[in-house]
């Protein structure tokens, strides 16, 4: 199946874009591309790790986004709350 990285990919960057919010018809634009642009950029260090030459890089490379998608997933209120002056809360939101 040539297309399951693809589909992979996008399903993964969907899920996460969900769990951080981006769905929610309540945002601002400013918050939904700042959202957007969270979910972009680790679906490229993922792509660029998947599809790199070295093994070291493709076998770690599951590891190293995930661990960054949890810390942005934590992280992402308080930063939008710092950059917009607010913030959706999510059912993981200390703040």
């Amino acid at each position: 199946m040539k297309n399951s990285k693809a589909f992979f990919l996008t399903g993964a960057s969907l899920l996460f874009l969900w769990i951080i919010g981006g769905f929610n018809p309540y945002l601002s634009w400013e918050q939904r591309l700042f959202k957007i642009v969270i979910v972009g950029l680790f679906a490229f260090i993922a792509w660029t790790l998947k599809n790199s030459s070295k093994q070291n890089r493709r076998t770690t490379g599951l590891i190293v986004v995930l661990l960054l998608a949890a810390g942005a997933a934590y992280a992402e209120p308080y930063a939008s709350h710092l950059l917009f002056g607010h913030h959706h809360h999510h059912f993981f939101c200390l703040k």
